[in-house]
């Protein structure tokens, strides 16, 4: 078996795989940057808190060497070939992938977001299906990787709509850590709303687990590595026991086509180039796709050839399209006292408040049978980089700027609630590969043609108001209800679907070879031992983080290649 990635989906099939005693290499883009992994004793990291690293593309690929491009629909039609070229929602290119600085965030999807097309029908303009599993069917999975990674929350608070929607058989393996200050004031106001907010599901350790600590709530965690590795991820959770297993790591190798037999019907294996820029192949019996979303569509299309002209698997037209992000609306407080905002394991409250749907009135007026949301990320702040840059965009210079840093100190004052708005499926929303632009390699890169659909805009225009409200409770200062008319003047709330790092779609699944990509556990229907393991195959976006959901269907399907 050959694996080209090694974050959520890659490394949770290498590990299934490998312990069940198949012969398991993975190819990984990028570098390695966790000694120890493999090894006897436990994975060090190199992120830790350092603010700078993320400005220097320390874990991301380099725009520069390795751009995307982007345009609107409306630039398509036009005949616009680009109108960016840069980072379009760049995710780490180093083995363990996102998770080496994610959140750790592990919210499971509805079974309204598996069945959306039948239970809540069609919306105008979008390309709403089913997907051809139910939430039954991946609940098992859902609990093994949970019980891998260990997972924090408090099932006895979660809403009775929460459970009904994404059932539990089991408590959490940890209680929650300490809540953050600024969680406790947002998640109080949002009671005294009426809400029901709960301890937000983390793979962050609250006691000993697995080997490593308990989180020390040094508050440094979207974005930076964990000093202690009590943070669950792809690499720590799933990749570390792969390789000790037996599984084969080797990073710094750009996958570049998936080789088929005479007939192109089956895959062979796969060419790369290697570290040394030397470039060779490797043979396999089934070749697993879980370099992204965007990353497998565009790997999809380089392969194709005399049986897949349009790209590999490409016979419905499918691939690339549907290409779905979050999108994200916040609402900000200014307390006056200290917030202590980055105090904690990011976000330790969320809400499913605004998932949805919603009819009436907010989607008449935007001319759609119902509108969604998603969970809300209830507290988190500003960093110091991010500060100083706020205020030099205001145009601070010199002592006025060291001045603003020391006195008005905003990030020891602001929090906020983040909302993970569902992004809907559209065709015209894809990923293609830019017939100019090619990276250092001289491979073509990704094109990104996406417009948020109506449905986006008017559930941000909904919802942004209720987060808004809720920080204007915690925090009444004329400062929010400053910063509340600034957003509702100049955004309408919402930052917009390139403010995350979810990127789904491109290649879904389905049961029907016209109008999907691949089957239930991922296969592609023309070459059925090519298995898709990442995001490309999602349905749709729900309103929930997605590393937890690509995790159990790269188990799912892992499980499904070994039998």
């Amino acid at each position: 078996m050959v694996i080209v990635g090694s974050g959520a989906g890659g490394s949770v099939a290498a590990w299934e795989l490998a312990r069940t005693g198949h012969p398991v290499l993975v190819l990984e883009k990028g570098r390695n940057l966790l000694p120890g992994l493999g090894g006897r004793g436990q994975v060090r990291t190199l992120f830790s808190n350092d603010e700078v690293k993320a400005g220097r593309f320390f874990e991301d690929q380099d725009p520069i060497l390795e751009p995307r491009t982007l345009r609107t629909v409306a630039e398509a039609r036009r005949g616009v070939g680009r109108s960016f070229v840069g980072d379009v929602n760049d995710l780490p290119t180093v083995v363990g992938g996102g998770t080496i600085h994610w959140d750790a965030k592990v919210p499971r999807f509805w079974r309204q977001d598996f069945k959306g097309r039948s239970l809540l029908g069609p919306i105008p303009d979008a390309n709403v299906a089913d997907w051809p599993l139910e939430y039954d069917e991946l609940e098992p999975f859902y609990d093994e990787v949970e019980d891998r990674l260990g997972v924090q929350g408090d099932r006895s608070r979660m809403p009775a709509t929460t459970l009904a929607q994404a059932p539990r058989r089991h408590d959490f393996a940890m209680a929650p850590n300490p809540p953050m200050y600024a969680g406790l004031r947002l998640s109080a106001a949002a009671e005294q709303l009426g809400y029901h907010p709960y301890p937000y599901p983390m793979a962050v350790n609250s006691r000993s687990l697995h080997g490593r600590p308990a989180c020390s709530s040094c508050g440094f965690c979207t974005g930076f590595g964990c000093p202690v590795n009590a943070r669950g991820g792809a690499a720590v959770s799933f990749l570390h026991d792969a390789i000790r297993a037996g599984a084969e790591l080797r990073p710094r190798c750009f996958v570049h086509r998936v080789d088929l037999a005479p007939g192109g019907r089956r895959a062979t294996g796969v060419s790369y180039i290697d570290e040394s820029g030397a470039h060779r192949s490797v043979r396999a019996d089934v070749v697993i796709l879980a370099a992204s979303a965007i990353e497998t569509a565009r790997l999809l299309m380089l392969s194709a050839g005399p049986h897949h002209q349009e790209g590999l698997g490409n016979g419905s037209g499918m691939v690339g399209r549907n290409l779905m992000f979050h999108y994200f609306s916040v609402g900000a407080g200014v307390f006056s006292e200290r917030a202590h905002s980055w105090r904690g394991p990011a976000t330790t409250f969320t809400l499913d408040d605004f998932v949805g749907p919603v009819s009436g009135a907010p989607a008449r007026s935007a001319g759609l049978p119902y509108l969604k949301g998603g969970c809300c990320e209830v507290g988190g702040g500003t960093l110091l980089l991010e500060e100083a840059s706020l205020y030099a965009g205001a145009g601070l210079r010199g002592a006025a700027l060291t001045g603003a840093l020391r006195g008005l100190a905003l990030r020891d004052h602001i929090t906020g609630i983040q909302l993970n708005a569902e992004d809907m499926p559209q065709s015209s929303n894809r990923v293609d590969l830019d017939p100019r632009i090619r990276d250092f390699r001289g491979f073509p890169v990704p094109r990104i043609t996406h417009t948020p659909h109506r449905f986006e805009l008017a559930a941000a225009s909904h919802f942004a108001p209720l987060l808004q409200e809720i920080c204007a409770v915690a925090a009444p200062t004329s400062e929010t209800q400053l910063i509340g008319a600034q957003m509702a003047g100049s955004t309408g709330g919402h930052a917009g679907p390139y403010a995350t790092a979810h990127i789904m779609g491109t290649a879904r699944m389905g049961d029907d070879a016209r109008t999907s990509v691949s089957d239930r556990f991922g296969r592609l229907h023309e070459v059925p031992n090519v298995v898709l393991a990442d995001a490309s195959v999602f349905v749709s976006s729900g309103g929930f983080n997605p590393t937890l959901t690509i995790m159990a269907l790269a188990l799912r399907a892992a499980r499904e290649i070994g039998r």
